[in-house]
């Protein structure tokens, strides 16, 4: 029929020329235009995507970014996003088709979040796979929240998003069965702590669609993600970039540890944050550091931080610990015991001998051995050993003076 050639024109011309422009480019337009290019395909088959996505009032369409970003934890989903799960889970099922009838080699079609493999899929596949889609972002907000991330800023990576989505869609309710949540949650740290979703992507989460709904199988198929996450022990002593993932994972998890506020009687999740400023601050003040000697690139670094309240910092301003605590016990609001204060730091993994002492040099060898075990938990293997010289991480900028507002979880 005209239609169905101006269709195959379309993806001809889809394919061609533009498709080379948009892959040649590394600009963020250049990827949300493989979503203009799969609406214009779309549309020669009658289907309106970027309703389906935006929503639009004229017409009385609700579009599903507007349904997702009911979780705050989506909102910042890319359509690109939404396209590359879809892809994941058409060419899942394409492989597993292949593989059943006997395929084998690069005859199996292999499962794709590429945009060639995203530009080439058929409507029917969108039709198919885009409600279970859906379902499987919100259902991955849910698992966040119960790992203790509740806001885009507190989000270590957004492009860890689809591959969860898409596993998740395909598991529903089964995520959250003790064991398959166990490896959920060691796979997204790995990947979150090993600091391996920063660039280059699309092969890495189709690996985890795929790898992490074997793994759930069978314990002996351990995904790449997991086999190639490493957590050295030095990366604690670069890490004082608030932007950088691993740094935002590391609070998230003293969070979900159970850390207590130094002065409002609360898990630090279970404050409010409308009415309770939380920051990430230094445990040891700035102040009292420089006063004694030690150097800004060891006090800023994340051993020396944790999430704190807006009054409790206030308190703790520039003074030496052994003197902002017992300000912080006497406050006629806290009034607390030292068994009970020491309870309370120890809750942020910290050494309170050491603290009382303002022994700095205990306290950050205690706290950096601590943080290395909430790493080893989190992931379910051992931090790697690195040798001397060798990179423990990516180069941050040294960003203290940029405080983290941080959101309680509830």
């Amino acid at each position: 029929s005209a239609l169905a050639h101006f269709r195959g024109k379309l993806v001809g011309l889809v394919h061609g020329s533009i498709f080379s422009r948009v892959g040649a480019s590394s600009k963020p337009g250049a990827v949300h235009n493989v979503f203009e290019l799969v609406t214009a395909t779309y549309a020669a088959d009658g289907f309106n995507l970027r309703d389906d996505w935006h929503g639009n009032a004229t017409r009385n369409v609700s579009g599903r970014y507007q349904r997702l970003c009911k979780e705050a934890l989506l909102s910042q989903v890319e359509s690109t996003d939404f396209l590359q799960a879809v892809s994941m889970l058409h060419t899942l099922e394409l492989r597993r088709a292949d593989v059943a009838s006997g395929k084998t080699g690069k005859s199996v079609q292999p499962v794709s979040a590429k945009r060639v493999s995203i530009l080439a899929m058929p409507l029917s596949a969108y039709a198919k796979w885009a409600d279970e889609v859906e379902a499987g972002f919100l259902l991955a907000a849910k698992f966040l929240r119960k790992e203790c991330v509740k806001t885009p800023r507190e989000l270590p990576y957004r492009t860890q998003l689809a591959p969860l989505a898409s596993v998740l869609a395909h598991l529903r309710e089964r995520w959250l069965e003790p064991r398959i949540y166990q490896k959920l949650s060691h796979w997204y740290w790995s990947g979150v702590l090993g600091e391996l979703y920063g660039s280059a992507i699309e092969t890495r989460i189709a690996n985890d669609v795929e790898d992490l709904l074997q793994w759930i199988d069978s314990d002996d198929a351990i995904p790449r993600t997991i086999a190639d996450a490493a957590f050295s022990p030095d990366r604690l002593d670069t890490m004082t970039s608030r932007l950088s993932a691993a740094y935002k994972g590391l609070n998230v998890l003293v969070l979900r540890e159970g850390a207590q506020d130094f002065f409002w009687k609360a898990k630090i999740q279970e404050l409010d944050d409308e009415e309770l400023a939380l920051d990430i601050h230094h445990i040891f003040p700035q102040d009292w550091c420089e006063k004694n000697g030690i150097k800004r690139a060891v006090y800023n670094t994340v051993v020396n931080k944790t999430p704190i309240s807006y009054k409790a910092n206030r308190m703790i301003g520039g003074h030496a610990p052994s003197i902002y605590l017992s300000k912080l016990q006497a406050h006629t609001q806290v009034q607390l015991a030292d068994a009970q204060m020491n309870a309370i730091v120890g809750s942020h993994l910290i050494d309170t001998a050491a603290l009382r002492a303002d022994d700095f040099d205990s306290f950050y060898k205690s706290r950096k051995a601590a943080l290395v075990k909430l790493v080893e938990r989190a992931m379910g293997k051992a931090a790697a050993v690195v040798a001397d010289g060798a990179d423990p991480g990516d180069a941050e900028e040294d960003e203290s003076d940029q405080q983290q507002v941080i959101s309680p979880v509830g």
